[in-house]
């Protein structure tokens, strides 16, 4: 891709994302949700109602983690912290390399970024990849590493 290819891309990747969000968030409200817990060796991500109350469930795909301290970017497919599964899970992304032209989705180490900005870019374009329902950006302190998970399926679990 030539950089206004990749810039026009990257547009319509957001875009994209920034409408399956704004669903996401009108069915399931996961911003409202008291607490929520990542268990990586089901790829599943549970959601927790004020009553503790697990009332939404999503199968996922991590995409990677975005260190607010360092301003840096890891894909999971090369983080060793992730179990090998989902590890494997997030290899395909390596082929945005190809499909874009851009070493970045290929980089097996951490790399600087501007800012969390482009990291809702990289994990919009890998939400694009996988045809992902939307993106959750799992929070963890206020220093981060914020981990990006592509949700690819969401369900309200019953009474």
């Amino acid at each position: 891709m030539t950089d206004d290819e990749f810039e026009a891309f990257l547009m319509m990747v957001t875009d994209e994302l920034l409408l399956k969000q704004a669903e996401l968030n009108r069915i399931y409200a996961l911003g409202e949700m008291a607490r929520w817990w990542f268990e990586q060796s089901t790829g599943t991500v549970q959601f927790f109602d004020n009553s503790d109350r697990l009332v939404v469930e999503a199968k996922v795909v991590s995409i990677g983690s975005f260190s607010i301290k360092t301003c840096s970017w890891k894909w999971a497919w090369s983080n060793p912290s992730i179990e090998p599964a989902l590890r494997q899970a997030a290899l395909p992304l390596k082929q945005l390399q190809a499909i874009t032209g851009l070493d970045l989705f290929g980089n097996e180490q951490a790399f600087s970024i501007q800012d969390e900005t482009m990291a809702w870019e990289l994990a919009a374009s890998a939400v694009h990849f996988f045809k992902a329902v939307g993106c959750y950006r799992a929070p963890t302190s206020s220093e981060g590493p914020n981990t990006y998970l592509a949700i690819t399926s969401i369900k309200v679990l019953g009474d």
